[in-house]
Order: structure tokens, then sequence, then C-alpha cells
């Protein structure tokens, strides 16, 4: 299913999974707040992430309001890409550092 989700959210056609398993596993409190003109009140997000390989030549596909920021990057320029600071001191970072100790 991640890898179909891939294929779907980025035009990507061949990626290679690192690993079968949930590489990490978070549950996000979201306070309530407005999207595109429309109050969305106070929930949870389980953010799953799973590790793919890409050709980084591979030209990506987007969608905008659901990928408009898929872009390739390096690892420490994940830290900041997202527009919620807190995404990545809390979640970007965790996931760079584990990556970085799994190369070792």
């Amino acid at each position: 299913m991640a890898l179909k989700e891939l294929c779907e959210e980025t035009g990507i056609k061949s990626p290679k999974a690192l690993s079968n398993s949930i590489y990490s596993l978070e549950v996000l409190t979201v306070d309530g707040h407005e999207k595109r003109g429309e109050y969305l009140s106070s929930h949870l997000h389980l953010n799953v992430t799973y590790l793919f390989e890409a050709d980084e030549e591979e030209k990506l596909r987007v969608c905008e309001g659901e990928n408009s920021a898929v872009r390739w990057f390096e690892l420490q320029q994940a830290l900041s890409v997202p527009s919620e600071t807190w995404m990545a001191e809390r979640i970007y970072k965790k996931l760079n550092e584990k990556l970085i100790t799994i190369k070792k």
C-alpha cells in the first residue's frame, strides 16, 4: 500500500523498498485550524514512515493540494522544508538521525 501511494503521489515509477517494516510511527495532535476557508476541529494524525530508494533523475509529479512541496533534496535540507518548525525539530530531525545511525 505504501509503495502504491508513493508512486501515485510522486510519479516515481520504480522505487525500491529498503525494508518491509515501518521505519517510524508517530501520533501527532493537531489543534483546530482553518484550511482552505473551512474550520477543522482538533484531531490526531498518524504519521507512518517507510524507507524507499529512487533514482533522483526521475521526474517528480506535483499535484496541487496534495503534494505541492514534493521535490528532491539532501537529508539535512529536510529540516528547512516544512512550514511547521515543530515538524522539522520533532519528526524530520529524528528520522534523519535514525537514518544516519542505520547507514553507519
